[in-house]
């Protein structure tokens, strides 16, 4: 072969390992690369909650539907609301397909609001799907005398949060600033299962949680009575005869707040991994989640769980992700201030 014959070639060759992120990853086939490998899955919470709940029995499957089955496990990475595990993510953890983390849903939101625990760009990352949407509720214990929108503007109520990047404060901040409730908010519990037992212990008078969590997890609230669900906090109803917490906004603006604040529920139970993935790594665990979605031992395994199923893929999260980030300026305007006014 000539030197010119050589020149061209070689720049060839240059150019590929430039354009293919891990050139020698890109070149094995994704059994080979994912055999005998563990993915971590990072639940940015405590053991328990609803976030383990759908997390947990997706990491059982979730291994043998990725060539190579490698095995899956999970991580608990809590703090700052979700912010820490998405932080990690972003910055510590390795591009190479290994590490997720399934975050809370307002992780969007903070971004998009500039807040300050936020060191991430939700844009950047690979989003790999969504098992369920998360659909949040309020719920006030039967022992407090609340229960409608105007017992909250009317009498200060005590809830409790694991931080400010977290939706147990968000919610009430978002309503006493719009809606003119009366909530405290207590933060520094570790966990949203710590935020709910400590309205059953008394530390507290309710709830911002999850409908799943609830109807999950403390069933015998709502059988025996002992909580009264007040409103939901989602774009459409998940419980029909629960009321949405837009419907009690007065002024446009408001409901334009509450609406963003609301988006969140979409992102529900989702997955992510770092930036720079290698695309064909990215495109294999989009498939071997979707497959995941549709395996007949996952879903009997849900069933069973009484948990609900209801994927949205890779490519159709990515765009809810870019929507809520291009949110209009006056709606992010609102929202900061009234978490700020908090």
């Amino acid at each position: 072969m000539s030197r010119k014959q050589f020149r061209p070639l070689a720049a060839l060759s240059l150019i590929l390992m430039l354009i293919l992120p891990f050139g020698r990853v890109a070149a094995q086939s994704a059994d080979e690369y994912f055999r005998n490998k563990t993915i971590r899955v990072v639940i940015p919470t405590a053991a328990g909650g609803d976030r383990s709940l759908y997390a947990l029995p997706f990491i059982a499957y979730f291994g043998r539907h990725i060539p190579g089955n490698p095995t899956v496990v999970p991580e608990f990475m809590p703090g700052a609301g979700g912010a820490v595990a998405m932080n990690y993510l972003y910055n510590v953890a390795r591009p190479d397909g290994l590490t997720m983390v399934t975050p809370l849903a307002p992780v969007v939101v903070a971004q998009a609001t500039g807040d300050e625990s936020v060191k991430y760009d939700v844009s950047k990352m690979n989003w790999i799907g969504r098992t369920v949407d998360a659909t949040r509720v309020f719920f006030i214990w039967n022992t407090v005398s609340v229960r409608t929108i105007d017992d909250l503007r009317n009498r200060q109520v005590l809830v409790g949060s694991t931080g400010h990047s977290s939706e147990t404060f968000i919610d009430p901040a978002i309503m006493n600033y719009t809606l003119g409730t009366k909530f405290k908010i207590v933060s520094g519990y570790k966990g949203v299962v710590d935020v709910d037992l400590a309205a059953e212990r008394g530390e507290t008078e309710g709830s911002f949680t999850t409908w799943d969590d609830v109807e999950n997890n403390h069933p015998e609230w709502l059988r025996d009575k002992k909580i009264t669900v007040l409103f939901q906090i989602a774009l459409t109803k998940k419980v029909e005869e629960i009321p949405l917490l837009a419907d009690f906004a007065t002024t446009p603006q408001a409901r334009s707040v509450i609406e963003f604040m609301s988006s969140s529920s979409q992102m529900g139970q989702a997955f992510v991994g770092p930036p720079n993935v290698p695309p064909d790594v990215v495109n294999t665990l989009r498939d071997s989640f979707d497959a995941t979605m549709k395996d007949p031992e996952f879903l009997a395994t849900m069933k069973k769980g009484n948990l609900e199923v209801n994927p949205m893929n890779g490519a159709d999260l990515t765009s809810l992700v870019a929507k809520t980030i291009g949110a209009p300026k006056a709606v992010i305007d609102g929202y900061q201030a009234a978490v700020a006014a908090q």
